[in-house]
């Protein structure tokens, strides 16, 4: 008898689910199904920016299996693209969750007993308790100081700091890489950030694609124009600051 599939966990459902080639009718079109465990995996990977160890991780999955399931939507991806197929989202043994990640019980013997679609909260004791303040914030930086100014432009910030509102402590993170990058500095300064383990950004402007990847990886989003990094640390821990739903600025700003 075959091991049950676990179910992987997802932090992410699509609202649009299904996609086709412009000017075909429906009846005449084949169809490509990718599982929401698939676009799970590339969300991570590709989007996000995690490794495929994190990634396996955060789904609860063994690197094999993330590796597979990340195979598998790439084929189905490209398999729609250049044949003209239409694809569906759908499927995929998943399950929503809140909260941090923790192993799949098979992997320690015991046998999986998340029911497909639950919410689910896996304790670790490393997690802080209630009432205690865990949250980082990281703030664009033109020099990597408090007292000079919040760099407006988030993709092409020079540095990055994460301040912990508990400590008062804060590290630098060099972000110069993407200062004169042709493309995709936005994208990649926000993988940066979500790799910190930082909890809000702040920032003069964000451009559409950062928001996105921000966005999707739960971040919250504050505008801080004309006023220092410290500054922006009291406005927000004061409530001041602007919370953005969206962009502010267009691409390449």
């Amino acid at each position: 008898m075959p091991r049950p599939t676990c179910p992987r966990r997802v932090g992410f459902f699509p609202n649009v689910t299904y996609f086709k080639p412009t000017g075909i009718p429906m009846g005449v079109l084949d169809e490509v199904l990718l599982g929401r465990d698939e676009v799970e995996a590339i969300r991570l990977k590709n989007l996000i920016g995690l490794s495929q160890e994190e990634a396996a991780s955060q789904m609860g999955v063994s690197q094999p299996t993330f590796h597979r399931l990340l195979l598998s939507a790439h084929q189905k991806l490209t398999d729609a693209v250049v044949n003209g197929k239409a694809m569906r989202i759908e499927g995929g043994n998943v399950t929503s969750v809140e909260g941090s990640t923790g192993p799949c019980r098979w992997k320690q013997g015991w046998g999986c007993r998340t029911k497909p679609g639950a919410r689910v909260v896996f304790e670790d004791n490393n997690l802080p308790q209630e009432g205690e303040k865990t949250m980082r914030i990281a703030i664009t930086s033109v020099d990597g100081t408090l007292e000079e100014k919040v760099d407006e432009r988030f993709g092409r910030a020079r540095k990055i700091i994460l301040y912990d509102m508990e400590t008062k402590e804060y590290t630098v993170i060099d972000n110069s890489v993407n200062l004169n990058a042709a493309q995709g500095a936005g994208i990649q300064t926000a993988q940066n950030v979500i790799r910190s383990g930082a909890n809000a950004v702040i920032s003069g402007h964000f451009g559409p694609k950062a928001v996105q990847v921000i966005r999707m990886a739960g971040l919250d989003i504050y505008s801080a124009t004309n006023m220092s990094v410290k500054e922006a640390v009291e406005g927000f821990e004061k409530g001041k600051l602007e919370k953005l739903s969206g962009a502010d600025v267009e691409s390449h700003w």
